[in-house]
């Protein structure tokens, strides 16, 4: 008799202890919104040209933003990941280029500046590369890597999300790309960041309503106004699905003339945040209801 109540009693205990767990899962449990942030090395962000101290610095809202990354060099190298699940706002591996130790870019000011804002519950997936012309993100290109990327570096976070019982929806796609294309590449800048987001909205779980917000490149030369004009040129045709943002007044942060130091890579981030901050204070038309 004593061996049956022990045994009702130890039964009891781990119903109510996995009642608990499941409690206390689900109050965790949040609908999580996506930010999906590639492009090429500015996107990526280089640190060899911030100084003594090429860190970001601290900030209260760094562990209170989620984050997930792979970022690659090229097709055959991987930069480091975050492990294959969610971390919080910090610096990402780097020892491949000279002089950045680790990388980081818009993805720290754009965290801290939506936190700053009110806005909970959202997480970031950096997907980005060191170099490379648009076609790397055209799935119709020969040689598409970077779109598989960010399609497989996407699937993979969201699973991780998932698997926490978390429910989510893809918002934003962050794109900062375009110092590195050809004039052929520049000539058709604007038809590959709409297919990009289009390919995107379909390949990724639920990512049917995201809205692309493009960072304006800030290097000089032809080329690159053929990318700038052609960039701002989309979101005025179709500001229902895409923004644009210019950081031209930042090129006197550009060490090399190329990439953004410190100050500029944290305004860059946080120029994207007040893009989208726009974008969600506009009332919905009727149609989006």
């Amino acid at each position: 008799m004593k061996t049956l109540l022990v045994a009702l009693f130890r039964m009891k205990f781990v119903l109510l202890l996995a009642a608990l767990l499941l409690v206390t899962a689900s109050a965790r449990a949040a609908h999580v919104k996506l930010f999906v942030l590639t492009g090429q090395s500015n996107s990526l962000g280089t640190t060899d040209g911030d100084g003594a101290e090429p860190s970001p610095g601290a900030d209260a809202a760094d562990k209170e933003v989620r984050f997930f990354w792979h970022n690659l060099a090229n097709v055959a190298k991987s930069l480091g990941d975050s492990g294959g699940a969610f971390t919080t706002l910090r610096e990402q591996q780097g020892g491949f280029y000279k002089g950045s130790a680790t990388h980081w870019g818009p993805e720290i000011g754009f965290g801290r500046r939506l936190h700053r804002a009110g806005v909970r519950d959202f997480g970031i997936i950096k997907a980005s590369r060191g170099g490379g012309g648009n076609s790397f993100w055209s799935k119709a290109a020969a040689d598409h890597h970077m779109y598989d990327h960010v399609v497989k570096t996407v699937t993979v976070a969201t699973a991780d999300l998932a698997k926490g019982g978390h429910t989510f929806e893809i918002v934003g796609l962050l794109y900062l790309q375009g110092e590195s294309d050809s004039p052929a590449a520049a000539d058709v800048a604007d038809t590959r960041i709409r297919e990009l987001a289009d390919n995107l909205r379909r390949a990724l779980p639920n990512a049917k309503a995201m809205h692309t917000v493009i960072a304006g490149i800030a290097a000089t030369g032809a080329t690159r106004d053929t990318v700038r004009a052609k960039h701002a040129a989309v979101a005025v045709t179709d500001a229902a699905q895409f923004s644009f943002f210019s950081s031209t007044d930042l090129r006197d942060q550009m060490p090399d003339r190329l990439h953004f130091n410190k100050p500029a890579k944290l305004a860059i981030g946080e120029r994207f945040a007040e893009a989208w901050l726009r974008i969600i204070s506009q009332p919905k038309s009727k149609e989006a209801r």
